[in-house]
């Protein structure tokens, strides 16, 4: 074994979500391996959108800010019609998330920014240019031997991760299988532009505008960083990828966009197909699979990178507890039982959108297009939320009230500073209510002191203790939602909500129930 002892968790894969989930482990201070196949990052754009969500997560980890000078967000998402002209308008703002609801980047900048977190913990150590070849698993880890330039090496951990990707080592080695979701396999031609003068207006571009052109349909995204523009050209029956990717067919397509080779570069043209793909098991035992090595989805709804993050976050308080013998590894289940059937009615939203702007026959491209002119709701409304696993419950096992759905956050003032509310109090199970709580919590301190669970009164008033909700967001939203108050997890979901504050011991109790399910010792008295 070439490093000494035991990692807590191997994580295989060091693209993004990877990177990620490397950062969150080593910043609840465990000693993490990251096992990668490649010397060096990959440098080049693949994913370009995140979401507030996401944005939330570089937040718990002191980045976002960061990242956001790099990001571009997303003001409007247009539908237009061969001729250009708008179907279509989704304007997009803010988010409950305490920021914009869509940002655009440029990966090579957010995988710098990832790297250096990842890298600033001590305890997580990154080995490069290995490749993973054979695993095996006991009752207390997992044995990883790989490749790498100084030969055949092997490595010991109570837990892996893989995140290595739509063909995954980890994957293929445990023998799981891939259930196809029955998207077709169109391909897309992806160019990336280096603008020379990025202040440049691309009168056509608008913000992100999808051509509903049955001829050839088209995406074309305005922003990509900070200096960046991004093209979809679908690939036509008879056009050969070399065809497409070659510097004459990029040029002729970006010509109606206004651009010409001495306006940029065109740092990457690829031939991209968009397929559905979901693993047919995330959990092996010891082992499980997170990102595109469990989930592949067409990108119409841009929620590929975005979902592979919140697995990322998902696991990292999971295994944190496990790990620290806080709870048994039942908790592990529920990661799967919670992910999978959000990111499949993720994907079945991006396969429909997908479906609409593809369509290449002209007839019914044209009743398409007059129902989106009609403001016909042909476009899918709402957004997943969980509806499986550690979520509060109520009669006949019955969901409590907005039990998981991402948990509000915005500005509030306590102690001299105003601050995003994550940024008061930590990123841990928390209780946020609109009433000051007296004896509700009594007879469930012990939970509350296991979990390291905390509260945060937000109102409109100047109390002591409390935090001032200076937009009024919270206000809006517990009045919105006819609620007083909710619990929420580690990665900002809400657990359970009750329409008064008296309704707390219900929430507890539920979560004190299936957190004892799970073996977490919580004592007794108060």
């Amino acid at each position: 074994m070439t490093s000494a002892g035991v990692f807590d968790v191997a994580v295989v894969g060091y693209g993004p979500v990877g990177q990620l989930l490397a950062a969150l482990l080593g910043q609840r201070g465990l000693r993490v391996l990251v096992l990668e196949k490649h010397q060096h990052l990959y440098g080049k754009p693949r994913a370009g959108h995140c979401d507030g969500e996401t944005m939330r997560t570089f937040q718990s980890l002191g980045l976002a800010e960061t990242l956001e000078l790099l990001m571009r967000p997303i003001t409007s998402y247009e539908l237009v019609g061969a001729d250009w002209k708008v179907l279509h308008r989704i304007a997009i703002g803010q988010s409950g998330s305490g920021w914009k609801a869509s940002y655009l980047f440029h990966q090579p900048q957010l995988e710098d920014v990832l790297d250096a977190a990842a890298r600033s913990y001590p305890h997580v150590e990154l080995r490069r240019n290995l490749e993973v070849t054979a695993l095996s698993q006991d009752g207390d880890g997992v044995t990883l031997s790989g490749d790498g330039a100084s030969g055949s090496e092997t490595f010991r951990a109570r837990y892996v991760v893989g995140a290595d990707g739509g063909n995954s080592a980890v994957r293929n080695l445990l023998g799981i299988g891939r259930t196809d979701l029955g998207f077709a396999p169109f391909e897309f031609l992806v160019v990336d532009f280096e603008h020379a003068d990025p202040d440049r207006a691309l009168p056509a571009m608008g913000e992100v505008r999808q051509v509903l052109d049955p001829a050839r349909p088209t995406t074309a995204g305005r922003w990509n960083g900070n200096r960046w523009s991004r093209w979809e050209f679908m690939r036509m029956p008879g056009e050969t990828r070399e065809q497409m990717e070659s510097d004459e067919t990029c040029w002729q397509f970006l010509e109606p966009w206004g651009l010409k080779p001495g306006d940029g570069t065109i740092v990457r043209r690829t031939v991209y197909t968009f397929e559905s793909q979901l693993a047919q098991r995330w959990r092996d035992r010891r082992v499980l699979l997170a990102g595109d090595a469990a989930h592949t989805m067409p990108p119409f709804m841009a929620q590929g990178l975005c979902s592979g993050f919140r697995d990322a976050l998902n696991l990292s308080w999971k295994l944190d507890l496990v790990l620290r013998d806080s709870v048994k590894g039942s908790l592990l289940d529920s990661y799967e039982r919670e992910r999978k059937p959000h990111v499949e009615a993720i994907t079945q939203m991006a396969m429909s959108v997908g479906a609409l702007v593809t369509e290449t026959d002209p007839h019914r491209a044209q009743a398409r297009d007059a129902a989106l002119a009609a403001g016909d709701p042909v476009l899918p409304h709402g957004f997943p939320v969980l509806n499986d696993g550690l979520l509060a419950r109520g009669a006949g096992n019955a969901l409590a009230p907005l039990a998981g759905q991402p948990a509000p956050q915005a500005r509030a003032y306590r102690d001299g500073r105003v601050a995003r509310l994550d940024d008061h109090i930590g990123c841990g199970w928390r209780i946020v209510t609109r009433h000051a709580l007296k004896d509700q919590i009594n007879g469930h301190a012990p939970l509350l002191r296991a979990l390291d669970m905390s509260c945060a009164h937000v109102t409109r008033g100047c109390l002591a203790d409390s935090f001032l909700d200076i937009d009024a967001d919270y206000a809006s939203w517990f009045a919105q939602n006819g609620v007083e108050l909710f619990v929420q997890r580690p990665d900002m979901y809400i657990f359970g909500a009750a329409a008064k504050v008296a309704d707390l011991p219900q929430l507890l109790e539920s979560l004190d129930t299936q957190m004892r399910g799970h073996g977490l010792c919580i004592g007794a008295g108060a």
